[in-house]
Formats: structure tokens, sequence, C-alpha cells
């Protein structure tokens, strides 16, 4: 294929049906160094995991945490005691589309929380939130914290959205501040641009602090093969955040960014990647009593979904703390 030339989305996911048929690896690159192998960074590891699948009919990535935190979206009624209207949204109720999926009644600005305690209101320390401390104490709320969690979500973009396209971001707090200076602004996010039509869509990682948002060093990535996601129908998401390392000397989080080209539920490519170390320099100097380019090495009471704008249907939402190492699977 000559080098710039987009794919047609019949022959991508001709592409990942050969690509994927026969393995079950999970992820290529650790799998590879747990054998001893060097598996080339570029690589696009598809997995079908049809013996660890919800009761959505979506396969995991990784296996649920014995008594961790689980949600799974309600198609009946999606708004429960988790899963909340986002703070600055523009919307004020869903609507329901003939396929069973929903709708916003407004695209300016939609987000959705999802809460693991429904009585959630702030980190402990509010907006003066210590990051050492809550690194020290693994978690920013409550001991319920969400720390290793796969997020998942499946979108049909009808109209191209703005800014940055669809967010999964977390986990992190909620604040009532509005200039957004306030220690509770800490997360990581994925981020899928869905904002044309015809270019190729991009991914990248960010990582939110107080009044600031900071893109992974590496950049935005053009996902390979080219595909356009806004208008070609349904695809799914799936955002990873595990956190390595809680040795506060040396924290190390992995923030992993996998989606379903065909909407199966089952064929899951990783397009992006990253680990945030200090050494990595990822964000800003210290704050908020944490050193400088500080990680995330602590739990959270929240998830979130967000857009702004375009016309987008979704369905197929969920939350799982899990297990993180790969030994577990084999």
């Amino acid at each position: 294929m000559p080098k710039g030339q987009l794919i047609s989305r019949l022959d991508f996911l001709k592409l990942v049906g050969t690509a994927g048929t026969g393995f079950m690896l999970l992820p290529l690159v650790l799998f590879g160094k747990a054998l001893g192998t060097v598996v080339p960074t570029t690589s696009k590891p598809v997995t079908k995991r049809v013996n660890m699948v919800g009761p959505d009919g979506v396969v995991f990535l990784y296996p649920t945490k014995p008594k961790g935190f689980v949600w799974y979206m309600n198609h009946e009624q999606p708004f429960d005691s988790h899963f909340e209207i986002g703070g600055g949204s523009t919307y004020r109720k869903l609507v329901r589309n003939k396929d069973g999926s929903w709708t916003t009644d407004d695209n300016k600005r939609v987000k959705f929380n999802l809460n693991v305690d429904p009585n959630y209101k702030d980190a402990i320390g509010g907006c003066k939130m210590s990051f050492k401390d809550s690194i020290a104490r693994g978690y920013t709320y409550d001991k319920s914290d969400l720390d290793n969690v796969e997020l998942t979500g499946f979108f049909n973009v009808h109209n191209p959205t703005e800014h940055d396209g669809i967010y999964l971001r977390g986990p992190c707090n909620h604040h009532d501040k509005s200039n957004h200076l306030c220690c509770e602004e800490f997360s990581y996010d994925c981020e899928t641009d869905c904002n044309s039509l015809h270019e190729p869509s991009k991914v990248k990682h960010t990582k939110q602090s107080p009044n600031n948002y900071y893109e992974d060093p590496a950049g935005i990535k053009t996902i390979i093969p080219h595909v356009v996601l806004a208008d070609q129908g349904w695809f799914g998401i799936k955002y990873v955040h595990m956190i390595l390392s809680h040795d506060i000397n040396d924290p190390k989080v992995k923030l992993e960014h996998w989606m379903n080209f065909n909407s199966d539920g089952k064929t899951w490519i990783k397009v992006n990647e990253v680990i945030d170390t200090r050494s990595y320099m990822w964000g800003p100097k210290a704050i908020c009593e944490g050193q400088d380019y500080e990680v995330g090495t602590r739990g959270a009471p929240r998830m979130v979904y967000k857009r702004y704008r375009g016309d987008v249907d979704f369905k197929w939402f969920s939350c799982r703390q899990i297990e993180p190492n790969l030994l577990k699977l084999i």
C-alpha cells in the first residue's frame, strides 16, 4: 500500500481478522518479555478472549479482581446510583435509539461520571489534597478507590466530534472549583479523535494537573492502518490504567488504549500505550506536596466518559477493577 494511503474499513477489518484469528496474546509486548523474546513496540496485538466475556457480550482484556468493583450500564435505564450526568454537561436527558443504544438530547458538552461510592464528594484534603500522602496511602478518598481498571464503551459517531474526540478518563476525583486550581484536578485519559470525515483518526494520552493538560511526550499517534472513525459505524474503546509500582521513590503507571473496529466486542487491537515515571518528565514541576513530574500511583473513586459536540450513539459501557498481572492469565 502506498505510504499515507487510506485503507477502506472493509480491508482494515480483513487485516484485523487475518492478524488475530489464531492468537490469544495479551498484551503482546508483555507476553514477549515473559517468554524472553523481543517484540517490536510497533506491533499491534490482537486478542480474542472468548473465555472471559461480560454480560453485554464484550470480552475482558484482563481478569476482574476478586471482590473488586464491577459496573455494567443498564440498557433499560442507564443512570443509576453510580452513573450520573457529569459537571459542565449541556444535555439533560438520554434518548433511546431504535437499536437499543442511547444518545443525548444535546451534544455541546457531554460528560458521564461513574462513581464507585454513590455518596462520594471530595478526596481527603479536598482541593489541598497531598500527592505525597495519597501515594503513600495508595488512595485519595477511600480504600475502595479504583487503582487498576478497565473502562469500556462503544460508540457510533454520525457527525464528527470536536476538541480531541472521545475521552475515557480516570481514576480521578471531583471538585467544585470553577477555575480548576485544585489538587484534585489530576488524572490520566485516552483520547480518540473522531473529528473528521476524511482525515485518518488519531489517538493520544494526556495527563491532567491543576489548570493544565499535558500531552504524552510521545505525541499524537495516527491509528495504523489508517481508518476514519466518524460516520463509519460502531467501534469500541477500552482504556486500561495499571499501577506497576507503588514504591513512593519510584512510582510507575501504565496506560493502554485498545480498540474494537468491527464492533464484535471480541477483537481488540492495542493502538497506544505509555508508561509514566518521574524520569519520563510528563506533567508539571512539583505541586500539591508532590515531586516534579509526579506519577498517579494511587486509587481514586471516579471514571469519566466525555466528548464535545458531534452526533454520537453509545452502548455497552462497563468498568471493572482488574488484576493486571499477565502471569495469572497463562
